[in-house]
């Protein structure tokens, strides 16, 4: 059992916060047609997926139906995103994934404001599966590492093929659907490899793919982690200020870089309210993730952490989104969300960083009580983009004022930078 933070009774007050907005990963499909290496899910130890059906059942989407119904009813919920996650979600029959959509829609529709996304690597798509997409106005995602040599190291098949060509075969019929206005968003998700230039890999997309929205994932290491060194973190630091570079002199403000964007808003915000850190980690948005087997968990990279993170003992059938809110693990989780580490507290940028993500801070040994493995690298990326601040014509003085004023206390809440801001 992993070393973390002592856990911390979730305080009155906050156990009474409405929780409006609620996120849910569905594991759709525990299978892939992929062997990507880097895979949290399939290559970092945690083999529970073997025990899942591969893919999702039909009372599995009859509980989380009940779920999410029970959220609206006791919890206030108003908004409801579900994502189709896998494996890869489009090894289920299309006839099958439409159903799925179809009862989500007449159970949950009427109830909430419900959205619908797909994160997919693609290989599968076509204009039947665009149709489904269309018929249901879902975002899709595609998971793209960059240009052809790279995405052919990384995204491969289980006998080593590199799969960038029928990647990039879906990828121009869904932006085909997408101009056509079928596809309500689209947008490509990239694991940062470190040893390849940023500015190129963007340049890639938004030239070659005429990508328009864009996220950049450093890759899900620990503390602990033997790929991580003072090199690697360096070349992570080069890679998200190349982004960052191409992004400033690409000059389209059509085309967004998620991580960016979270943190011009925080910089650029007209009110200390509209990101105050610690409204922001009281903010009614809860994220879990729903297994095929239907079982609940936080965030599923966490689920290697730690075998607390992935037998929760809540199900889809029984739980309530109250009981998981207000009990002892995910109070554990806020605390950690809410406590930085010793080294964070003088950081000028710990307003914005908070401390970084759950993951990149843990260790065996101490928990998450650690900065983030990315700490140096994030620094470079937000000095960089307030000095392009600086130089469009933001005071320096404003830019100063507002990161004195996001800065987080010892003890205060800080910002979760997963926190979706779509």
């Amino acid at each position: 059992m992993m070393s973390s933070i002592a856990p911390i009774a979730v305080p009155a007050t906050d156990a009474a916060l409405p929780l409006q907005h609620l996120g849910i990963v569905f594991k759709v499909t525990e299978r892939c047609n992929l062997a990507c290496p880097y895979c949290y899910f399939f290559f970092s130890g945690d083999q529970s997926y073997k025990e899942h059906p591969a893919i999702v059942p039909d009372d599995t989407v009859a509980g989380i139906i009940r779920f999410i119904q029970n959220a609206i009813a006791e919890s206030g919920v108003t908004r409801v995103h579900i994502g189709f996650h896998g494996g890869e979600p489009l090894l289920l029959k299309r006839d099958y994934f439409a159903d799925v959509c179809q009862q989500l829609i007449d159970g949950l529709g009427s109830r909430c404001k419900l959205s619908l996304s797909v994160q997919t690597n693609g290989v599968l798509i076509n204009e039947a599966w665009i149709n489904v997409f269309e018929r249901f106005s879902m975002a899709v995602g595609v998971s793209f590492d960059g240009d052809r040599e790279t995405h052919n190291r990384t995204r491969i098949t289980k006998s080593g093929r590199g799969t960038y060509d029928e990647t990039l075969r879906g990828w121009r019929l869904l932006e085909q659907a997408e101009r056509a206005g079928r596809i309500r968003r689209l947008g490509v998700l990239c694991v940062i490899a470190p040893d390849q230039s940023g500015s190129a890999t963007f340049l890639h997309f938004v030239r070659e793919l005429k990508v328009k929205h864009l996220d950049f994932l450093l890759p899900d290491l620990t503390h602990d982690s033997i790929e991580v060194s003072e090199r690697f973190i360096e070349r992570c630091g080069d890679y998200l200020v190349d982004v960052c570079r191409a992004w400033f002199a690409h000059g389209d403000q059509n085309v967004t870089v998620r991580f960016m964007r979270r943190i011009m808003r925080m910089l650029l915000a007209r009110t200390i309210q509209a990101h105050d850190p610690f409204n922001a980690q009281r903010a009614s948005h809860t994220l879990l993730t729903v297994s095929s087997n239907g079982d609940i968990s936080p965030d599923d990279v966490l689920r290697t952490l730690d075998w607390r993170f992935r037998e929760t003992g809540f199900h889809v059938a029984t739980g309530t989104l109250r009981e998981i809110h207000d009990g002892p693990m995910w109070g554990e989780l806020r605390a950690v969300q809410q406590t930085l580490a010793p080294q964070c507290n003088a950081c000028i940028w710990n307003g914005v960083c908070g401390g970084g993500l759950k993951q990149h801070r843990y260790s065996l040994r101490r928990g998450f009580n650690n900065p983030s493995i990315y700490c140096k690298s994030l620094a470079r990326m937000y000095a960089y983009i307030c000095a392009q601040l600086a130089k469009g014509g933001i005071p320096v003085q404003s830019i100063e004022q507002r990161l004195s004023s996001l800065a987080v206390a010892p003890t205060a809440a800080a910002m979760n930078p997963t926190t979706s801001d779509d």
